[in-house]
């Protein structure tokens, strides 16, 4: 039976009402004879076994994914805070994905009695059933211009389990849900205006959005709300829809503390003490933290950055694949990770020789590219990642132009 993700074990993930519609039987007009012929009873039923247990629940799709984010009984809202719904587990990473400095609050949540199959490499197996979200949120500010969202431009400081709507505005929440065939569904919710709930959004929607930084800098953009083939193209790690990987929760990149309502604890740990992980022993791989200069090296935490922020569609068999540009962490060969290699695609890579020239970034294909974003990139496709990203990461840009300055001139040698 599904972990009811209101609390109560035993039901359906609360959605049981909106997924299955029980006909009843309906009387006659005329009254049964006293005494039924033989030939017209209907074949006996046998009596249910008592032992036996009650059926499943029919598991929900994105097809039939309901009208509200509130029916998944994943998070909860009264207007004042967005909490979360009783078994449903938060989790951050290590290095997470770049996204218009929006904030996250992550979740995943099993089926009763299911667990997810540890793996030390690649996505975890995650159980028919399991739900993951991703809900997009910005510490609100005072807009300038009509209309607009106001942000605080600030990088998250992970960790809690509900989200204060007095300090921060809900923008979305994109859903994943292991339907029975095996694969990954993906649906998008906007948040209403009064915060209480968020619509079900299937083909995308723009936010006009205005941040600030900590100088008193404006940017107005854009926000962009995905419709459901852009959810594809970014998780269609083997190029195709079969390949609809959730991304983000991997064993490296979950390999760290959360700090729950009851205190720090290595989010695998937890998950595998609450029987929500099996096969799991450490020690585990870690992902480095992409800007925790203290704890690993540049190499490292750049190797990070690329992985999670390009890697996806920079991988053998990917979307950009036939580049030759292959940016995952167990890359080890010089020349598919883009060292003093010539560049294959975008409208100007003809400017540069190298997709990387160690110890100059500023030549290097690789930089120009992440360096420009859709506002001030000419032409504008220009810029990577090429979905979800349409201001300049500061701090990302610069670990990569550091990174690649401090590399030791090679090509040509």
């Amino acid at each position: 039976m599904f972990r009811d993700l209101h609390g109560a074990r035993g039901s359906s993930l609360g959605l049981a009402a909106l997924l299955l519609a029980v006909a009843g039987c309906g009387g006659g007009g005329t009254a049964a004879p006293a005494v039924p012929v033989a030939d017209s009873l209907p074949p006996a039923v046998p009596d249910a076994d008592p032992a036996a247990p009650p059926p499943e629940p029919a598991v929900p799709s994105a097809a039939t994914a309901p009208l509200k984010l509130s029916a998944w009984g994943v998070l909860h809202s009264d207007g004042r805070s967005v909490t979360l719904g009783a078994g449903v587990q938060p989790f951050a990473l290590n290095t997470p994905l770049f996204s218009d400095y929006a904030h996250k609050l992550r979740t995943l949540s099993l089926p009763e009695g299911a667990s997810i199959r540890y793996t030390a490499s690649g996505p975890l197996q995650f159980p028919v059933g399991a739900v993951l979200t991703k809900s997009f949120y910005y510490p609100r500010a005072q807009a300038a211009a009509a209309g607009a969202i106001g942000a605080v431009q600030v990088l998250q400081v992970d960790g809690g389990e509900r989200v204060d709507l007095g300090l921060n505005r809900m923008l979305e929440t994109r859903l994943m849900v292991m339907e029975p065939t095996g694969r990954w569904g993906a649906v998008t919710y906007v948040w209403d205006d009064d915060q209480k709930d968020a619509t079900l959004h299937r083909t995308g929607r723009t936010m006009a959005v205005e941040m600030v930084d900590a100088q008193g800098v404006r940017q107005s953009f854009s926000y962009e709300v995905p419709d459901d083939a852009s959810c594809i193209a970014c998780h269609a790690t083997a190029g195709s829809a079969a390949g609809f990987q959730a991304i983000g929760p991997q064993a490296h990149n979950l390999n760290r503390d959360y700090a729950y309502a009851s205190g720090n604890i290595n989010q695998l740990e937890r998950l595998a003490a609450l029987n929500l992980l099996s096969g799991y022993s450490a020690p585990a791989p870690r992902l480095a933290v992409w800007n925790d200069a203290a704890g690993a090296t540049l190499d490292a935490r750049a190797r990070a950055y690329l992985e999670v922020n390009c890697a996806s569609c920079h991988s053998p068999g990917a979307r950009a694949g036939h580049t030759g540009l292959w940016l995952d962490t167990t890359q080890s060969n010089a020349i598919r990770l883009g060292i003093c290699k010539s560049p294959v695609g975008g409208q100007q890579h003809g400017r540069f020789t190298y997709d990387i020239e160690p110890g100059n970034a500023q030549a290097s294909f690789l930089h120009f590219r992440m360096s420009n974003y859709r506002l001030n990139s000419a032409p504008p496709t220009v810029a990577m990642p090429e979905i979800g990203r349409h201001v300049f990461d500061q701090e990302g840009n610069a670990l990569i132009r550091d990174w690649i300055d401090a590399m030791p001139a090679t090509c040509g040698n």
